[in-house]
Formats: structure tokens, C-alpha cells, sequence
């Protein structure tokens, strides 16, 4: 069964929560879904919002030891906001989520958010989003 892109999203959005009450730093979350495939790569910081929480430049790209031609996508740019808790963050994802042109995902403290997306960058994160939410 084929999921639209959209469809991706949303699972993902529902299996994040169960991370648990877990807190991830931003390089924590990116190691953890990169085990999971996800084949991320964290910038520096680049501000901090209103609230005060950091904001990293992230990068999806698919240059793993054994690339998969099926699922390598255009190397995604976004950002990556460490919310100071599962419910700060749960307010990110919802205004992540309002924004027509973004794709975003959520893990405990950590929201993902993405322009441009193509759907096998989607496919990847959001399986790894998946996977490490069933550990939780």
C-alpha cells in the first residue's frame, strides 16, 4: 500500500508521543533517528525564538555507506527546535502543522521542520520517527 506524503506525516505525527518523557538535545535526537536511517546532519545553532528554545539548521541527505537509489532525496534543508518540554513542543508542532508549505515531525522535546521536502526524504524521516517512537 502506497501512503501519500501527507499520510506519512500524520503517522508519524501520532507515534512521536510515545517517546516517552524523554528529553533529547538536538544532537541527541538527530544520532537517535539516524540509527533508524533517517540520515540526518545537524547545523550549528542559528537563533533562538520567542521563547527562547534553540533553533539548528538541519539537513536531510542520503549519502549513507549504502545508499538506496529508491529513497535517496534531494538533501532537504530545515530546522530543528529543542523545546524546553514535550508540551512547549507539542505547541511548535501545531503551529509547524498550520503552515501549508512545511513538513514537520515531532519527538518528545524535538520539533523537525521542513521546506521542500521531497516524498523519499519524507518516507525516510518518517520511518525513523517511527521506529524510534516504538522504543519508547
Amino acid at each position: 500500500m502506497r501512503l501519500a506524503p501527507a499520510a506519512l506525516i500524520v503517522i508519524a505525527a501520532g507515534l512521536v508521543t510515545g517517546c516517552g518523557e524523554r528529553d533529547f538535545t538536538a544532537t541527541e535526537l538527530v544520532d537517535a533517528v539516524n540509527e533508524h536511517g533517517a540520515q540526518l546532519v545537524l547545523g550549528e545553532p542559528v537563533t533562538t525564538n520567542e521563547a527562547g528554545e534553540e533553533v539548528y539548521t538541519v539537513r536531510s541527505t542520503a549519502t549513507g555507506a549504502e545508499p538506496n537509489p529508491q529513497l535517496e532525496g534531494g538533501g532537504g534543508q530545515g530546522a530543528l527546535v529543542v523545546a524546553d518540554d514535550a508540551g512547549s513542543a507539542a505547541d511548535e508542532f501545531d503551529r509547524c502543522e498550520s503552515a501549508a508549505d512545511l513538513t514537520c515531525f515531532r519527538v518528545a522535546n524535538v520539533v523537525l521542520r521542513f521546506s521542500a521536502l521531497d516524498a523519499p526524504d519524507q518516507a525516510r524521516i518518517s520511518g525513523a520517527v517511527s521506529a524510534l517512537a516504538s522504543e519508547g
